[in-house]
């Protein structure tokens, strides 16, 4: 299946894409047919002078020299703190995936590799929810592992008991 890409008969500048096999590698001719799509739909596109199509990586803590380490731990504490110990991923890598826009431990997942190692998250998921709700000035059930639904945390511990203990 090819890549279908029209404009909307019912909604304005409301764009409908289908993409089959190609996928992602169908992205970028995508983006272009779209944007000549919403051209020809009226809408005035401008180039954004200050754009960037690159954007620097993130270290990625254990494949850094001893010395870059310490020069990240003196520029950022969260550095030195490490949250997943089979992965050697730090608080300051996890917080700075969190900046980028990841919401869900899946999120800090893809982007860290917290929780992918031997433990499969066992010991870093509860660190990293906590790291997640007070980035996102969430309480910490309501942060999820993939979105919607997909809450980790149900209640606190003891909250169903009432009173107090």
């Amino acid at each position: 299946m090819a890549c279908v890409a029209q404009a909307s008969r019912n909604v304005p500048r409301f764009i409908n894409i289908c993409i089959g096999y190609p996928g992602v590698s169908a992205a970028p001719a995508t983006a272009r047919e779209v944007a000549e799509l919403l051209r020809r739909e009226g809408l005035r596109l401008e180039a954004n002078p200050r754009f960037s199509p690159f954007r620097k990586a993130s270290p990625i803590f254990n494949k850094l020299s001893e010395e870059e380490q310490r020069g990240w731990v003196t520029k950022d504490s969260g550095y030195g703190h490490v949250v997943c110990r089979c992965e050697t991923v730090t608080e300051g890598e996890i917080v700075e995936a969190i900046r980028r826009g990841a919401t869900t431990l899946d999120g800090i997942k893809f982007r860290t590799r917290a929780g992918m190692g031997r433990c499969q998250g066992g010991f870093c998921t509860p660190r990293v929810a906590k790291i997640l709700a007070r980035e996102l000035g969430q309480p910490e059930e309501k942060i999820t592992k993939k979105g919607r639904k997909s809450r980790v945390l149900l209640h606190k511990t003891k909250e169903l008991l009432g009173g107090e203990l």
